[in-house]
């Protein structure tokens, strides 16, 4: 007896070290096809927040901008850098998945092991792991969250020992962590009061660990709540799309919840494929699909549909960053003042801005590339110093006396920066300065499709007509 088991033994270690080789064969891989693209616009409009500490923003919670505010003080910039992080954080997802398999039937090792395999090559896993959106990390801290409230509620420690206490206070910390990146997360902590009252009893609930784990999941909470309640709420009814909002089929969602529902989910399909011959032909069938899809996207990034993550990314943004610096320097107005950059949407406004260092002393804290105006609140631009806020003081007029405050810009030139034609030119440009003529034209490539890159020069602002 002691024999055959020592040989399950055996066969267990050779199956985790083989699996494990190739998870780890499969991030560098992954790795290498991430850093093989350049900065797409998603990540360049992270980044940029990240340059903006907040308790919120209009596009989700602080946790990953914070988390990459962090990783930048600690030195760590860059395409790889960023890059490194998704396909690095498959790995803790990873170990997530193994531990449900190995509660969902211990009598069964090879499950978990299989379900980590599953897990690797699953299609928006791998997608996820590619572009620095934010959608791993946040996948990572919901599964960490339900493996932490699954170990408090067995737990069956009794109710003052200090391993119940320790295993709530774990809890709770995860939770108050996973509330930065995703909100609603805190309330597994009731779920995890129920299911322990389910399971052992109401006498058995550790109340002075469950009050700690709800004193640090309120703690969790406040930066948001806060931001929140200073800005009205905004966040919950806004327009502007999710950090890591992917779109397919005509339907927006979060890939990190879906990446998370994904893994949480995959060691119980597992296990269902155990159960008969028909369920596991299924979910074989299901895995070979997934694994060629996944090996197609990974060797083939041109194949990811528009609306995905790609790791291509925009390609000469920073030779047509060069230009509009060179312009702005060539361009000063009668003043002597160089014209103030505007860039067409949020996220051509973060790539250029991540190549370029402009400051304005007119408006402290303001991003190097401006958004053009407009009254949608349809990103994190919007609550950040711009060019058309009324700051600086107006001029005296015995005869107009409503006008206290104008933009200090008033009166200067600017550069907008734009793939659109001058026939295709919005109001909020035209409308806003005396004259706006082409200036420059520079190529550029936006997920392998060449387009051309606009730099107009626009002539004496004047703030747009009521």
């Amino acid at each position: 007896m002691k024999g055959k088991n020592s040989k399950v033994i055996q066969v267990s270690v050779m199956q985790t070290m083989i699996l494990c080789t190739a998870v780890l064969a499969m991030t560098l891989f992954r790795l290498s096809v991430a850093t093989s693209g350049s900065l797409t616009e998603g990540e360049a409009f992270l980044s940029v927040c990240s340059t903006h500490p907040s308790g919120g923003y209009l596009e989700g919670p602080a946790g990953v901008p914070l988390l990459l505010a962090f990783f930048k003080i600690m030195g760590g910039t860059g395409l790889f850098f960023l890059r490194c992080i998704p396909a690095l954080t498959i790995l803790p997802l990873s170990w997530c998945v193994w531990w449900i398999g190995r509660r969902v039937a211990p009598h069964r090792p090879s499950l978990a092991l299989w379900s980590v395999l599953a897990l690797n090559v699953v299609p928006f896993v791998n997608l996820a792991s590619l572009v620095m959106n934010g959608a791993l990390v946040t996948a990572m801290f919901v599964a960490l969250a339900v493996v932490a409230g699954w170990n408090a509620v067995l737990n069956g420690g009794g109710r003052w020992s200090k391993e119940v206490t320790a295993s709530w206070a774990l809890f709770g910390v995860t939770l108050g962590v996973t509330t930065l990146f995703y909100q609603p997360v805190g309330l597994l902590l009731l779920v995890a009061i129920v299911f322990r009252f389910v399971n052992l009893g109401w006498k058995s609930i550790p109340w002075h660990g469950v009050l700690l784990a709800a004193l640090l999941v309120i703690l969790g909470w406040v930066p948001s709540l806060s931001w929140n309640a200073r800005h009205d709420w905004i966040q919950w009814s806004s327009v502007a799309d999710g950090f890591d909002t992917i779109h397919l089929l005509g339907y927006s969602f979060s890939l990190g919840l879906l990446v998370a529902l994904i893994a949480l989910l995959i060691p119980f399909a597992v296990r269902l494929a155990y159960s008969g011959i028909i369920a596991r032909a299924l979910i074989l069938f299901l895995a070979v699909i997934g694994s060629i899809a996944s090996g197609l996207l990974l060797l083939v990034p041109s194949l990811i549909p528009s609306g995905l993550p790609s790791p291509i990314g925009v390609a000469g943004i920073k030779e047509a960053s060069e230009q509009a610096l060179a312009c702005r320097k060539e361009r000063a107005d009668t003043a002597g003042y160089a014209p103030f950059l505007i860039a067409s949407t949020p996220g051509l406004a973060a790539l250029l801005g991540n190549h370029l260092a402009v400051d304005y002393p007119e408006r402290p804290g303001s991003p190097s590339v401006f958004v053009a105006e407009s009254p949608s609140m349809n990103s994190s631009y919007s609550l950040w110093p711009s060019y058309p806020d009324a700051v600086a003081a107006g001029v005296k007029d015995n005869l107009y006396t409503e006008e206290k405050s104008v933009s200090p810009f008033l009166g200067r030139n600017a550069l907008y920066i734009t793939t659109e034609t001058k026939e295709e030119l919005p109001q909020t440009i035209i409308g806003a300065f005396n004259a706006v003529a082409l200036l420059k034209e520079v190529p550029i490539t936006i997920h392998a499709k060449q387009q051309v890159l606009r730099i107009y020069q626009c002539e004496g602002y004047r703030t747009l007509s009521l």
